[in-house]
């Protein structure tokens, strides 16, 4: 007579079995995140590439933010009624649809139509802000270069419409005010210092709200989130797993290379808690983005010698 299993004998196999199936799942998702991450890092890649090949065909890099260019004559003052406005195209469009259509009589400050936020449910405005970007040819139209993947599942049912932030020292000098405004202001090709080590692109830091609402007329914050505004303590978004050792922020150069930078972080539940002070952030952010070298010592950045 055969003999069956026992009841014991069904649970120690059906607890092995769950056992299994629960590393199997961990290693399946973990290897999802990890190829979601090596997208991002790809997807970098290919915006520094064709910020640098804007740059080789027009001897100026893209701009991180528009900005106005005022058809007046330099000597004659930054007002009167003759004045009309265009944008200066950036690596994005940051102005909505059709807010400058040959040229405007008036300042996008009253126009009500000046930043778009990479949350933005629009879909004319997403392909403006898209289309009409610095970059748009030498990316062949591929929009999903502008989304981080791990961002996308973030966001669930807001598909943003880009997750990166380009250094805002690809912009004008705010240094010489309102006139600043009345030429292009882009860095000439090859005039960049430490390309290899000057920030152009990093993540933003992402939001993890469906349902965040977005004011489009504001001067800095969610609703102009494609600078990186580093002059105003904005710091890179550390969004990806670094393994089990913390988190990582996603970075490309100007030379066109990109990088996982270590931040070290402590899993709690569902979520990370960042080890390092908001300021430590913020300092590494502007090293990075001044072009300076910076080290690691397993805790915290450090800026070498200049």
């Amino acid at each position: 007579m055969k003999k069956g299993f026992t009841l014991v004998e069904l649970l120690v196999v059906i607890g092995i079995l769950a056992i299994l199936m629960g590393v199997l799942i961990a290693t399946i998702g973990g290897g999802t995140e990890s190829a979601r991450a090596a997208r991002c890092l790809t997807n970098m890649r290919n915006l520094a590439t064709a910020c640098n090949a804007c740059a080789t065909s027009g001897g100026v890099y893209p701009l991180a933010g528009g900005v106005e260019i005022r058809d007046i004559n330099l000597n004659g003052g930054t007002g009167g009624n003759n004045s009309t406005y265009h944008e200066a195209k950036a690596w994005l469009s940051w102005n909505s649809k059709g807010a400058y259509p040959g040229g405007k009589s008036s300042s996008h400050a009253s126009s009500g139509s000046w930043f778009t936020s990479a949350y933005c449910d629009d879909v004319e405005t997403r392909m403006y802000a898209l289309t009409n970007s610095a970059i748009w040819s030498a990316i062949s139209g591929n929009t999903d270069l502008f989304v981080c993947p791990s961002h996308r599942k973030l966001m669930k049912n807001k598909n943003p419409l880009w997750s990166y932030v380009m250094n805002e020292r690809f912009g004008y000098d705010d240094s010489i005010g309102s006139r600043a405004k009345l030429h292009w202001p882009g860095i000439e090709y090859g005039h960049l210092g430490r390309a290899d080590r000057t920030l152009m692109f990093a993540e933003l830091q992402f939001v993890q709200n469906d349902k965040v609402q977005v004011n489009t007329d504001s001067g800095s914050g969610i609703a102009n989130d494609c600078t990186l505004q580093y002059k105003h303590n904005e710091a890179v978004g550390c969004n990806h797993a670094n393994g089990k050792r913390g988190l990582c922020a996603h970075v490309a150069f100007a030379d066109g290379h990109v990088e996982k930078l270590a931040v070290p972080a402590r899993r709690e539940a569902e979520s990370w808690a960042i080890l390092v002070g908001r300021s430590d952030l913020e300092n590494l952010t502007r090293w990075l983005c001044e072009g300076k070298d910076v080290s690691f010592n397993g805790d915290r950045y450090e800026k070498l010698q200049d």
